[in-house]
Formats: structure tokens, C-alpha cells, sequence
């Protein structure tokens, strides 16, 4: 039963979170470049983390922000402040992806053209 309501927010971030939306496209990109360079399964490893890390932040920071949004429609300076780590949660958690796939990548792409 747990896999059900999991599964149902998933659907729903994918559908009510725009972001969601983005970092899933993101991780698109990465899968298909790991398949296209033949990555290491190391480097698989830590694309499949960074991807998890990313989506499931992604989740919990949807989470506080509709609970936030439950509880109050009014300006509070608590709920601001937990809305914004959320949001600096995901943000962190997507740059040190952006830093892995580049670390991984960028020499692929470089040898292309070398």
C-alpha cells in the first residue's frame, strides 16, 4: 500500500510542481547522456544518486510548502523562512549535481572535438 501512495506523489509533483517537471528533464538529459558515452558504472552510480538526491529533495520541499500553504494563506515570517531552506535544500542539492555531471561529462564532450 505504501507504493501506492508513493506512486500517487510522484504523479502529483510531476503534475502541480514545475520544478519537478525541470529537474526530471534534467535527469533525462543525464541518463541519455551516460548511455551515448558509456559511462563507468561508477559514474552510473553517482548520476543515479545525484538524480534520487535531486527528485526526492524536490518531494520534500513540495511537501513544506503545501503543508505551509494549509496552514496559512497569510504572510508569516516562520513559514517564509521554511518554504526558502526547502527551496535552498533542492537548490544546493541541484548544483552538486550540475558540478558531478560536469566533472563526468565535460571531459567527454572535450575529447569530441580533440
Amino acid at each position: 500500500m505504501a507504493f501506492k501512495y508513493a506512486w500517487q506523489g510522484l504523479v502529483a509533483m510531476v503534475k502541480y510542481e514545475h520544478n519537478a517537471r525541470i529537474h526530471l528533464v534534467a535527469a533525462g538529459v543525464a541518463i541519455v547522456a551516460g548511455f551515448l558515452f558509456e559511462i563507468s558504472a561508477m559514474e552510473w552510480c553517482l548520476i543515479v544518486v545525484c538524480i534520487g538526491l535531486v527528485i526526492s529533495a524536490e518531494a520534500l520541499n513540495s511537501a513544506v510548502e503545501a503543508l505551509a500553504d494549509k496552514i496559512t494563506e497569510e504572510r508569516d515570517p516562520l513559514i517564509g523562512r521554511a518554504k526558502d531552506l526547502g527551496a535552498t535544500a533542492v537548490t544546493l542539492l541541484a548544483l552538486v549535481a550540475v558540478v558531478v555531471g560536469m566533472i563526468i561529462f565535460l571531459p567527454k564532450i572535450i575529447n569530441l572535438f580533440c
